[in-house]
């Protein structure tokens, strides 16, 4: 057997193991290929930097689990902007399961890298139930909804909630969504009537629904997938979870067209070779 065709028939393990090492290897030994920086991202990123410190920034953690490999990164990297700013960040989740992400990101960035005051700079009222019947009536009455907070504080005892009232107090909303209820829920019911700045940041699969919204004016910013994270975080100078997870699949998305053009010279040059 000629050396092409003993590559040919060469064992299925080896290629499984090559690509798994092209997986896993990045993730300890990041790259950090350069990432371009879309409109939608930058766009969002311009929000931020454009409101005054003391300006308050609603995150709405709209997924659960399954989405945190695209979405905790770019929840971590917009509230590094965030503090970094001097901006106050008021968290909430219209899914119960994005509680815990939730905690777990100011536990992190908030308290952990920033050493931000609970109840001052930010604060947590975790779920609120109701779907797009709590929305409308968050943006008139912000207290009527959030009567308590993740550790059973009233709203009235929270320095922050001071002057917060309304819609609008909040100088710009986000929505870190996965599915229903989540981002079209904030758009259809939120600021279709108290307007505002509204952004969003969306799995990969669920991103290109909400271009046209960008340009409707009805959405600031998208952050899509990991590939937005990682330019987010690229924005901010942090580079994180989403710009190690970028290496990760480049890598092994380069080693699959590299063994599919090896495929098709070795058959090529092994079908010349018969004739």
């Amino acid at each position: 057997m000629s050396a092409f065709g003993r590559i040919q028939n060469l064992d299925r393990r080896i290629i499984f193991l090559t690509v798994a090492a092209a997986v896993i290897l990045p993730l300890f030994f990041p790259f950090r290929l350069p990432v371009a920086v879309t409109a939608p991202v930058q766009q969002l990123y311009d929000v931020i930097e454009g409101l005054p410190a003391g300006s308050v920034v609603l995150i709405s953690m709209d997924y659960d689990p399954s989405g945190a490999p695209e979405l905790d990164p770019a929840t971590l990297s917009i509230m590094r902007h965030c503090f970094s700013r001097d901006l106050r960040v008021f968290v909430m989740g219209l899914w119960a399961t994005g509680v815990p992400l939730g905690m777990r990101a100011l536990e992190t960035v908030a308290v952990g890298e920033y050493h931000k005051q609970y109840g001052v700079h930010f604060v947590n009222f975790g779920y609120i139930p109701g779907g797009a019947i709590a929305l409308v009536n968050l943006g008139a009455d912000v207290h009527d909804v959030c009567r308590e907070d993740v550790y059973g504080t009233p709203a009235s005892e929270i320095p922050m909630m001071e002057d917060i009232k309304s819609a609008a107090d909040f100088g710009l909303v986000i929505s870190m969504s996965m599915g229903v209820p989540g981002s079209d829920q904030w758009i259809y019911y939120y600021h279709a009537r108290y307007r505002g700045n509204l952004a969003t940041a969306q799995t990969a699969i669920g991103a290109p629904k909400y271009y046209p919204y960008l340009q409707t004016g009805q959405l600031v910013g998208l952050i899509g997938g990991m590939k937005g994270a990682a330019e987010y975080e690229r924005l901010v100078g942090n580079y994180g979870l989403a710009t190690v997870g970028m290496d990760s699949q480049s890598s092994a998305h380069v080693l699959i067209i590299l063994f599919v053009v090896l495929g098709n010279v070795i058959f090529w040059m092994e079908k010349r070779r018969k004739k």
